[in-house]
């Protein structure tokens, strides 16, 4: 005799149960201590029968050779009308994971009492309400089944299942008629009444009482097949009354409906208008001051892709369509008709759902939860806090394959490669900052073209999406960015190709990103609106620096910007590019192709273990990254505060790679992710500088730029001879060269106003003077006063800015910090300085030197300081020479360390 397939089926399921009594068995059961202080579990640990719950120490396989992963979870067995075990339903303690249903029969139940026979069988769809109804029950002639699934189908299939042989029972409220529908035909009874079951109960209401009452209904659902005629689905859940009718939702929309008066059963209808697909009202929403409140909504499109929003209820009392076009954008369909959509507004603010939800307006961090667009992790549970703002965010954060499947097969295999180990660990940094009280900043992978940069980067996007999708770009505007910043939050922004720029805003949108804080705005009554803010790890990727993109648009980086986004060479020196090493092919471009692969297969799994990490216990948390940052710190004890300040983003960076590898996710062995890094910022530093001074070096090559372009253009010789009338005469002339020494005197105006942009005039006459390049010979300034060279009176004095030539031939060693200078001693020549009219004693009252001191004072090549102060140096550390300028006194009084970064400004294009 030929098997049908559907007799095939059942003997395999049938085969399946017979096996899994016997391993259901060999299970022990569960104590109170071995429930892991999972308060749901003790719950049902102590309402339910002893022995419920079992301990499951395997994982098991189905008869399809399908591992399910059920190794320690706890198990609630499932029962067929016989008694025979047909399935479980495994928690996993203190997990937000939906829980593992193993049921190949499909009718399998929760079942809660004797299985006689005899028995009236009361069949409840949530275990929650299961429980409350055998616990105020109690009755020794009635068996209490649940369903172990939350879905419609499976409820319908146990009822079959059960009430063949028995009297069973569905109890239901007037109002859930969809379920009324679901069942029609099955040979069972509903018992409808206009309250629930379970609140009637816990009013001291027998089961008998409620029977036996005038308002409630015993219907036969064999004999039923309608209500409403028109629907052939479940609500989704209770209707609302509006005016003269109702507001119902099913799967496939939300409908007003006004039903025939004359008929008393409400089943025939006189209208009904199609206002919207499903939408849920979920709960309301409000902040901790009880104000901007709001509901919060879910949907889902027509792929079935479910959205979230947390609506502000100010959105109905303005424009409508703003809300209408936000909930259109992310596939709500609605209709076109003007007066059903209106109902819309009513439906969503007058929706009467208890539930409450407390709103904020930041991602990221909030107390003990790690807040995402549409969910949150961590906390006790207590609070639900969902994220609320005037545009639904179309979360990039997704997930496709396993932990396991990304880690082994892509991270773990990156672990030494530098790069990719430092870009990954990135991608859990921003989690960090506010733990640490860190303000954030980036990092900039700059190499040439096919290097590998963009890989790199969308690796480290995969920890938490489709890199693809993840990863952003730079080629937007500041205000586009700046609301990208605040989606990222706490988190890791990727920014590929800064090319793609406009270079006039990619400085300002540095700054932005690194300060945390977005541009104020003002509402339309003219009050000032709450600045967005954020704080983030970035990394950035280009095959120029900032500081070449930025000389483009004729702008100018400085120790600024350079300290916010530290530069880090992709090419990891090894000769294959980004990579250290071949370890997944051949080739580096077929290694590239297979980490691409990997990386859009596997995605967003990491990030979610991550949250779960560090939400599980933050102080722990706090206390384990702080330790892992001064750990790192205590590696580089020798830096100046800029570089300090930047090797503590790279300490950050290592911390969050070292705790993921603790935690399992990345495969790495516990030091890897600190070696990259360190090898990162020594890259950095090398590049940089070790001694911090790199803004006094970045000062002295402006003005050197500023020399070698302009020295014999717009500096006019100093000698008379230089004025005959067949020598032409110098224009846009900034100032003088001295015949000889060849030092350059500029004007006090023209060195402020253009030589000094973007600089500050002090700032640059303090480095300039440090370094020894600076004549002085006036008391308590850095300006010489010489004879006036191109005036009538033999007598005119002028002041200037005297520099040395010896800055042409200046040089800086970055890693020991050093000033060098290469010039031939000279005395100078014709010139001559001028008398000051001022006191020739010093602030102390001791004479200071006289006119022709001074002269040869500024004369000698190595001295420094000030005319009344003359200080003689060799080759000095910039850093020693800037630390000695910050301690004690002057004769201009106490000077404060100058640690700050100087503001942004543009350069003077000089081509």
């Amino acid at each position: 005799m030929t098997t049908t397939p559907q007799t095939t089926s059942h003997e395999k399921a049938h085969a399946f149960s017979a096996g899994f009594t016997k391993v259901m068995n060999s299970f022990d059961a569960v104590t109170r201590q071995g429930l892991a202080d999972d308060l749901t579990l003790i719950k049902r640990y102590e309402l339910l029968p002893p022995n419920s719950l079992l301990s499951v120490t395997d994982d098991l396989t189905t008869n399809d050779a399908k591992i399910v992963k059920t190794a320690g979870t706890i198990a609630l067995r499932l029962t067929d009308k016989q008694g025979d075990i047909v399935g479980a339903v495994f928690y996993t303690p203190n997990s937000k994971a939906k829980p593992i249903v193993i049921d190949p029969t499909g009718y399998g139940a929760i079942v809660i009492g004797d299985l006689n026979k005899g028995n009236e069988v009361i069949a409840l769809d949530d275990i929650e309400s299961g429980i409350d109804v055998y616990q105020c029950m109690a009755d020794d002639k009635i068996t209490f089944i649940i369903s172990p699934q939350k879905t419609m189908q499976c409820f319908k299939k146990m009822v079959q299942h059960w009430s063949s042989g028995s009297l069973l029972t569905v109890p239901m409220t007037i109002d859930n008629k969809g379920m009324i529908n679901l069942l029609a035909g099955v040979n069972a009874r509903a018992l409808v009444t206009m309250a629930d079951i379970v609140t009637m109960l816990h009013a001291n209401h027998s089961y008998e009482a409620i029977l036996a009452a005038d308002d409630s209904q015993i219907i036969n659902l064999k004999d039923t097949a309608y209500y409403p005629e028109w629907r052939d689905d479940p609500q989704l859940n209770e209707p609302m009354i509006y005016a003269d009718g109702r507001f119902e939702l099913y799967h496939d929309g939300l409908f007003f409906v006004k039903y025939n008066d004359d008929d008393l059963a409400n089943i025939t209808f006189k209208f009904k208008a199609f206002v919207c697909s499903a939408i849920e009202v979920i709960a309301k929403t409000r902040d901790t001051s009880s104000g901007t409140w709001g509901r919060l909504l879910q949907w889902r499109d027509d792929d079935s892709v479910l959205h979230t929003w947390s609506m502000p209820l100010s959105l109905l009392q303005g424009d409508a369509r703003e809300y209408r076009r936000e909930l259109a954008s992310q596939g709500l369909n609605i209709t076109t008709n003007p007066k059903q959509r209106s109902y819309l507004d009513t439906y969503i603010q007058d929706y009467p759902i208890h539930k409450r939800a407390l709103c904020v307006d930041k991602l990221g961090w909030h107390d003990g939860q790690y807040i995402l667009p549409d969910s949150a992790i961590g906390g006790d549970g207590k609070q639900l806090i969902v994220y609320q703002a005037a545009n639904a965010i179309n979360s990039t954060i997704a997930q496709q394959g396993t932990l396991e499947q990304w880690r082994d097969e892509l991270c773990k295999k990156l672990a030494d490669q530098s790069r990719f180990v430092f870009s990954i660990a990135c991608a859990f940094a921003g989690q960090l900052l506010e733990l640490l009280d860190d303000d954030g900043g980036g990092f900039h992978l700059l190499g040439s073209s096919s290097m590998g940069k963009s890989l790199s980067l969308k690796t480290a996007s995969s920890v938490w999406g489709k890199p693809d999708s993840y990863t952003k770009t730079w080629r937007s505007t500041d205000n586009a960015l700046e609301g990208t910043a605040s989606e990222h939050n706490d988190s890791f922004l990727p920014l590929d190709e800064i090319s793609e720029c406009d270079p006039r805003i990619v400085g300002n949108s540095v700054y932005m990103l690194a300060n945390g804080k977005g541009k104020g705005r003002s509402t339309t009554t003219g009050h000032n609106r709450t600045a967005k803010t954020w704080r983030i790890i970035f990394l950035s990727n280009g095959e120029e620096s900032l500081q070449n993109f930025m000389a483009q648009a004729g702008q100018k980086t400085n120790a600024g910007i350079e300290v916010r986004v530290a530069h880090i060479d992709a090419d990891a020196g090894k000769g294959l590019k980004t990579f250290d090493s071949l370890v997944m092919a051949t080739t580096g471009a077929a290694q590239a192709d297979k980490i691409k692969e990997l990386s859009h297969t596997y995605y967003g799994s990491a990030g979610i273990a991550w949250l779960e990490y560090i939400t599980n216990d933050k102080a722990a948390t706090t206390a384990t990254a702080k330790q892992l940052v001064n750990e790192f710190m205590s590696q580089y004890r020798d830096l100046a505060p800029q570089a300090h300040r930047v090797a503590k983003r790279f300490a950050i960076v290592a911390a969050a790679g070292e705790m993921a590898t603790g935690a399992g996710i990345t495969g790495w062995q516990a030091g890897q992710a600190t070696t990259a890094v360190m090898t990162c910022l020594d890259n950095w530093l090398d590049n940089y500088g070790r001694d911090g001074e790199h803004e006094q070096r970045q000062i002295i090559k402006h003005i050197q730029a500023f020399i070698e372009l302009h020295g014999s253009s717009r500096f006019q010789p100093c000698e008379k001879s230089f004025y005959t009338d067949n020598e032409q005469k110098v224009t846009n002339r900034v100032g003088y060269r001295k015949q000889g020494s060849n030092d350059y005197y500029f004007y006090i105006n023209a060195f402020e106003k253009e030589v000094c942009t973007p600089y500050e005039l002090k700032k640059v006459t303090q480095v300039l003077d440090d370094a020894g390049l600076l004549i002085t010979n006036e008391t308590n300034k850095k300006t010489f006063r010489v004879p006036a060279p191109t005036a009538k009176n033999p007598k005119a004095r002028t002041r200037v800015y005297a520099i040395k030539s010896d800055i042409l031939s200046y040089e800086t060693d970055k890693s020991a910090g050093t000033a060098r200078t290469q010039r031939t001693h000279h005395i100078e020549q014709g010139l001559e300085a001028v008398h000051s009219q001022r006191d020739t004693r010093g602030h102390s009252g001791h004479s200071e030197p006289q006119v022709d001191e001074l002269s040869a004072l500024s004369a000698y090549p190595k001295t420094r300081g000030t005319a009344a102060n003359p200080v003689t140096t060799g080759d000095v550390p910039l850093s020693a020479l800037s630390a000695t300028k910050k301690q004690g006194t002057t004769k201009q009084g106490v000077i404060d360390p100058d640690n700050e970064i100087p503001p942004f400004g543009s350069e003077i294009d000089y081509s």
